[in-house]
């Protein structure tokens, strides 16, 4: 059940046996039905997520009540409203599970006794997040600077395979186009690999 949050430390900081039967008892198992909001716009995120099988996306709600997705999680992810997590304000994102998902979740106050009690852990955290930046201007470049087209293509070759797990419509809204238009690009690609 660990084994996959293991392998994902582990390309961050290496924890000793000792340090990881330490922080083992604050990683909680739990699953989480598909479509099921693990944070709502205006709550406080009291907790984040690792994921060991599953999707997970955060989504913004505009004032007309349009959902723009700005992110799909994946395995081998932590996912959750990171801004809120960590000011423990109220968030501005809603976090949801697009998939039936298994995922291990620690609580603020448990991430801030860990600080304590395993230094490493803020090593650890401090790369996970500057990770998260670093997709984070990936993602508005791409919508800046590169064609819709582009967009689509460079996020199946990032995640082959993912783009059948995802909803069409949201998938669209992640990429910053309507679904119609993706539907479009996807046809005209098609079309251009069958000649």
């Amino acid at each position: 059940m660990l084994d996959s949050f293991w392998d994902f430390t582990d390309q961050f900081v290496s924890f000793s046996s000792d340090e990881k039967a330490r922080i083992a008892p604050s990683l909680t198992f739990r699953i989480i039905p598909k479509n099921e909001l693990l944070i709502d716009l205006g709550q406080t995120a009291r907790e984040i997520f690792f994921i060991n099988k599953g999707l997970l996306r955060f989504y913004y709600l505009t004032d007309d009540g349009q959902e723009i997705t700005g992110f799909i999680f994946q395995e081998g992810m932590f996912a959750g409203s990171h801004e809120s997590f960590f000011s423990q304000k109220p968030s501005i994102q809603v976090l949801e599970t697009l998939e039936k998902s298994e995922l291990l979740v620690i609580t603020h106050d448990q991430l801030q006794a860990l600080f304590a009690d395993v230094p490493k852990m803020n090593v650890l955290v401090r790369k996970v997040l500057e990770m998260r930046m670093s997709f984070a201007q990936k993602i508005v470049a791409s919508l800046i600077i590169h064609k819709p087209q582009d967009r689509y293509t460079s996020y199946q070759q990032l995640h082959p395979g993912l783009e059948n797990r995802i909803p069409q419509h949201i998938l669209a809204s992640y990429l910053g186009i309507t679904p119609v238009s993706l539907s479009r690009i996807k046809r005209r690609i098609a079309e251009q690999s069958k000649s």
